[in-house]
């Protein structure tokens, strides 16, 4: 921040020039970053750091909500708005200034602290995203809330691109309650449909959005998370599984590959191995395995054509 880069004799002037020359980032009115840093984040991190250097140049904390606090909260939001989301219970809410988009809500209730910001809480938040999202973002973001945080996580505060949901796991009827007290019917219908779909044991955002597309779609509904024993002795646990076909889905993730953490040190190419090696295992139990990944399950002809190809048959249409 230029204040404290004041404080160590740098004044806002030098900041400046240094980020004409391309050694800092300006992120915000008085705000700066080393371009190597900002050129190591991703669109997540960005956003998070844009929020936190909203509020060290804030007079009053921001409140920030819906897909600005899911990401605070390390919900399954698909993609990162194009400003900050924050909170005013200002009748003239809803208008943007300056990359931050005010959104009209009560401050009173609702509002709590989460490793050194003001957000609306987790239920408010889902809920509310629930009622205004499209059908396969909200089903994401719902799933995440009633997902069980990983006791191993090592999300920190700042990290802003957590691997599983801080807080406490929502459950349906607390959810349901929240629904009801939506400001509008519509909006609590919506949200209802999502609630009615949801399910706590799908693990990412990609699984969510493929199962709303495949319900979209009226394909059948799998069993998510089975397990199988593998003629090595070893178990495999898969995304989707249709017992009726023995027929396996896989949502090919950029996550496990591209993520360290998740790889857990190995390289891409150990993994890519392990996966296929994992497949054969699959396959030699009699199973058929589909896969497909995010540019297949995002065009509705491209994903349909996967499944159909795994045997599913679409409802007819009512």
């Amino acid at each position: 921040m230029s204040s404290d880069a004041t404080r160590i004799g740098q004044d806002p002037r030098l900041l400046a020039k240094r980020a004409q020359r391309g050694e800092l980032v300006r992120v915000r009115r008085g705000a700066y970053v080393p371009a190597q840093l900002w050129s190591t984040l991703n669109a997540r991190q960005r956003h998070g750091l844009l929020a936190a250097a909203l509020v060290q140049n804030s007079r009053k904390a921001p409140v920030f909500t819906m897909k600005t606090g899911a990401l605070l909260w390390g919900l399954g939001v698909f993609g990162v708005p194009d400003q900050l989301q924050t909170v005013t219970s200002d009748a003239r809410g809803g208008r943007s200034k300056h990359g931050v988009q005010k959104i009209l809500g009560p401050l009173d209730r609702g509002v709590c602290d989460l490793g050194g910001f003001q957000v609306t809480d987790k239920i408010r938040t889902t809920i509310e995203l629930a009622g205004t999202l499209k059908f396969a973002e909200a089903l994401a973001v719902v799933d995440s809330s009633r997902r069980e945080p990983s006791k191993d996580s090592p999300d920190r505060d700042t990290d802003w691109d957590k691997e599983s949901p801080w807080g406490v796991a929502l459950d349906e009827t607390e959810l349901e309650d929240a629904a009801s007290n939506l400001a509008s019917a519509s909006q609590q219908r919506r949200a209802a449909k999502i609630l009615e779909f949801s399910a706590a044991e799908s693990e990412s955002v990609g699984e969510s959005m493929s199962r709303a597309n495949m319900i979209l779609q009226r394909f059948p509904a799998p069993r998510l998370q089975a397990t199988f024993t593998l003629k090595t002795g070893k178990t495999a646990r898969t995304d989707f599984w249709w017992p009726e076909l023995d027929l396996v889905g896989e949502f090919d993730g950029q996550g496990k590959y591209l993520r360290n953490r998740l790889r857990g040190g190995k390289t891409i190419q150990q993994v890519v191995m392990e996966e296929k090696a994992r497949e054969n295992a699959l396959r030699a139990l009699g199973l058929t395995v589909i896969r497909w990944d995010w540019a297949e399950m995002m065009n509705p002809r491209a994903f349909a054509r996967i499944l159909s190809d795994g045997g599913l048959v679409p409802r007819p249409a009512r």
